[in-house]
């Protein structure tokens, strides 16, 4: 189950209700549109477009040396 809520500055406030003792994470959001961002569109920033060339083969090249020793 997930909700969402906000900090009034003194406490989280959720609008369903919890119940006594119910374990909550609570993870902030700076804005509603984080929601939206998947994993790849949030680390697009941290690409690096020269390594993208390399990356192709990276899986079947490490496939290889774990088994063959080359």
């Amino acid at each position: 189950m997930s909700m969402i809520g906000y900090y009034d500055g003194t406490a989280v406030q959720v609008k369903e209700p919890l119940q006594m003792n119910q374990k909550v994470i609570v993870i902030p959001i700076e804005d509603h549109m984080d929601f939206g961002e998947t994993a790849a569109g949030g680390l697009h920033k941290y690409a690096n477009p020269s390594l993208i060339e390399q990356e192709k083969d990276a899986w079947r090249k490490a496939v290889i040396k774990k088994h063959t020793g080359e």
